[in-house]
């Protein structure tokens, strides 16, 4: 399976599973602060390096002072004052880029970070309860409502409760945008740590009968 590393795909954007809501408009301005940072650090070579170190060191402050999410909005409200915490000559900043910037392109990251243990954690969550209950698989991840897509997009994950062999369902709409796609893609649930790796298309469908026809073979 050609996997790749599905992170925080279940949560819809500040909603994480088990978690207070990040506000929208904090999510706006990491977003911002990333999409401005990145460019300019990448045009300006002397300052890529440079730019790109101190948001390293500003992640590894974060994930030791921030374990969760009321911890991160603590430090996000602080701003460019982050940099003072570093050690050394990094607590000066980088001259040419404005603190704040390093600051919440830092925030934005070690965000993602917690979204993607905290999903990470109910995976597992879901695994025990359903091995307690005797069950060979469960649904360990869902997002959107499967009776409003394709309007509004709808994804879950079920996986085998004993291997974490995955099936990840999707529904959303067609080119037109008045019929449902169900699509079917491999999985794969790290039984250890909870992570998610999404691997090969299995096959997308329009008839909601050959797609639970697919969907029962793909779990045996």
């Amino acid at each position: 399976m050609a996997g790749r590393d599905a992170g925080s795909g279940g949560p819809q954007p500040g909603e994480p599973p088990g978690g207070a809501a990040v506000p929208p408009a904090v999510l706006r301005s990491w977003d911002e602060a990333e999409a401005r940072l990145f460019p300019l650090v990448m045009a300006q070579p002397e300052l890529y390096e440079q730019g790109l170190t101190m948001v390293r060191q500003l992640i590894v402050r974060l994930r030791e002072a921030c374990p969760d999410l009321p911890a991160l909005l603590a430090a996000h409200e602080r701003g460019g004052d982050l940099i003072a915490d570093l050690d050394g000559d990094a607590a000066a900043g980088v001259p040419g880029i404005h603190p704040g910037l390093l600051a919440a392109a830092a925030c934005a990251m070690r965000y993602r970070e917690i979204v993607a243990l905290m999903a990470a954690r109910g995976r597992l969550a879901a695994l025990a309860r359903a091995r307690a209950q005797g069950l060979s698989w469960a649904v360990v991840e869902e997002s959107g409502q499967a009776d409003r897509a394709p309007y509004v997009p709808y994804q879950r994950v079920e996986a085998e409760v004993g291997s974490g062999r995955a099936v990840v369902v999707s529904i959303g709409p067609d080119e037109t945008l008045s019929r449902a796609v169900y699509r079917l893609d491999e999985g794969q649930v790290d039984v250890a740590s909870g992570a998610l790796s999404i691997g090969d298309l299995l096959g997308s469908y329009l008839d909601p009968g050959e797609f639970e026809a697919a969907l029962r073979q793909a779990r045996a």
